[in-house]
């Protein structure tokens, strides 16, 4: 599938969608839906920004994309726009004429969907957002580069790490990796001895390392986020936090076993919860979400008990269980088949885990001496 088919694949659904709202158009004004759309263009100039800096209209007979003189050439020459079929309507940087062509093309503007509340639009961000959820041949194949290239940035890293290192300089060290293949790292977890007890969100700080590390680390390549955790510790393990990360991988891969196609999103969480328990843990689950699934956002749902939506195929998941001190985490694929992993052991040593008949190659926890 080349970008043009993908393109085309993803404006039928949105198609789609205007015929079950009765709509004469949607506009797509955030970074996610914008590289969702154009098959991994970017309409970004600040990474951490939700809005892009142009918007993308769809009716029924055509595409544009609404840009400034400051972005309008870019946007046709180096993210393709032209050749993937949409019109240019360009405008004035100083100026945000943008509802003036959205009426000219489609009319009133309660007729026209839009991601998210703004104006007279109508919000339709939870209807767009599962447009996004099944994945295309070619979205899968842009994971597992995204995957590979993220597992081998995050374990060379860390196999370099010397005591005295600090946390943020760990998260320098994966960001220069990551940006060689012009992979955005968005977000970091850097937690240093003590920090990975104390702290289920530990965000790089310039503490510096002693015996332990645990490295969390979000990335998007071309729009699709997917999310790893890696641990180093120097010298022997106790015994005790050497078994805690093992039942904390099995937990893992129960919720992995668990999530397929057609069976509700909270199976996996139920699985879990009956993990901990079982493994002796309590109601440890209670002190941080376990994770969900993911796309072109880090978290497209966060799972609760109360969610009732269903796994789909082809659908991304990442599911994060934690215990104080531990985490496991590796981004997966839901087929038919079973879950294709996206992040796996590259440079790390591996332990083994099979559950219902699936059998897991995980991360062990690396030791050195």
């Amino acid at each position: 599938m080349n970008r043009l088919e993908e393109v085309l694949v993803k404006e039928a659904r949105i198609h789609e969608l205007l015929e079950q709202k009765n709509l004469n158009g949607i506009i797509l004004k955030k970074q996610a839906n914008f590289s969702w759309l154009t098959a991994g263009g970017y309409n970004m100039v600040g990474i951490a920004a939700d809005h892009g800096v142009t918007s993308l209209l769809v009716t029924k007979t055509g595409r544009y994309v609404i840009a400034n003189k400051i972005e309008a050439r870019r946007m046709m020459d180096e993210e393709n726009l032209e050749a993937l079929g949409f019109q240019l309507l360009e405008h004035p940087w100083d100026q945000s004429p943008e509802k003036e062509f959205v009426r000219k093309i489609c009319g009133d503007l309660t007729k026209v969907g839009a991601d998210g509340n703004y104006g007279e639009y109508l919000d339709l961000e939870g209807d767009i957002k599962k447009l996004r959820y099944t994945l295309t041949e070619s979205e899968i194949g842009r994971y597992l580069f995204l995957g590979k290239k993220l597992a081998t940035a995050v374990e060379k890293v860390l196999l370099g790490v010397k005591p005295g290192d600090t946390e943020c300089e760990i998260a320098g060290r994966v960001s220069t990796e990551l940006w060689k293949d012009r992979i955005d790292p968005t977000g970091f977890m850097v937690a240093a001895d003590e920090r990975a007890y104390l702290y289920r969100h530990p965000i790089p700080t310039e503490k510096m390392v002693k015996r332990y590390v645990m490295l969390c680390v979000n990335a998007r390549y071309k729009g699709l986020i997917t999310t790893i955790t890696r641990i180093l510790h120097f010298g022997k393990p106790d015994p005790k936090l050497y078994k805690q990360y093992q039942d904390n991988v099995e937990i893992e891969c129960r919720m992995i076993a668990a999530t397929k196609p057609g069976v509700g999103v909270s199976i996996p969480l139920e699985t879990a919860i009956n993990a901990y328990r079982q493994l002796g843990y309590g109601d440890e689950w209670q002190f941080h979400h376990q994770g969900g699934a993911m796309g072109y956002l880090a978290r497209d749902i966060r799972v609760t008990k109360e969610n009732q939506e269903k796994v789909l195929e082809n659908q991304a998941f990442c599911w994060n269980p934690s215990i104080a001190g531990t985490k496991s985490e590796d981004g997966f694929i839901v087929t038919k088949r079973g879950p294709l992993m996206i992040t796996k052991p590259i440079i790390f040593p591996a332990v083994q885990c099979e559950v219902d008949g699936i059998h897991f190659i995980k991360p062990d926890l690396l030791q050195i001496d």
